[in-house]
């Protein structure tokens, strides 16, 4: 199934607002827009450069993304884009990989998203990406 499927972003947890603003003036990011997801007490800037996959640079203000790798931040996660949740959702249960929320949540942009579960790939996080537009 992901063959087919485009990475849509990197997931960057950043400890501090000016920490994530200084990140992209350093590196040339040009932020996209940015929204604040409720049930991860988190504000996400999404950023890029002229072409390529956006970085999403996360800064928490509670919940447990304050402590992400000892809060100091980091790589959290990596997205791909996907056409149909119910699709996704049937090829995870088939091929064992439980979804982190029972739903998809409305993401920081136009879309919904949720995250298969860290315990079913070894630890890295997969976030899939509906877009809603």
């Amino acid at each position: 199934m992901f063959a087919q499927y485009t990475l849509h972003h990197i997931g960057v947890v950043f400890p501090s607002m000016e920490d994530a603003e200084r990140h992209m003036e350093v590196f040339g990011l040009v932020e996209a827009y940015r929204g604040y997801v409720e049930p991860w007490h988190s504000w996400c800037i999404f950023a890029q450069q002229a072409s390529g996959a956006a970085l999403e640079l996360v800064v928490a203000d509670g919940g447990p993304l304050l402590k992400f790798n000892k809060g100091i931040g980091g790589v959290h996660h990596y997205a791909y884009a996907i056409n149909d949740f119910a699709e996704a959702e049937e090829w995870c249960a088939k091929n064992d990989l439980r979804l982190l929320e029972p739903a998809p949540i409305k993401g920081a942009g136009d879309f919904l998203c949720n995250f298969i579960h860290p315990v079913s790939t070894r630890g890295i996080q997969i976030e899939l990406v509906q877009e809603l537009n």
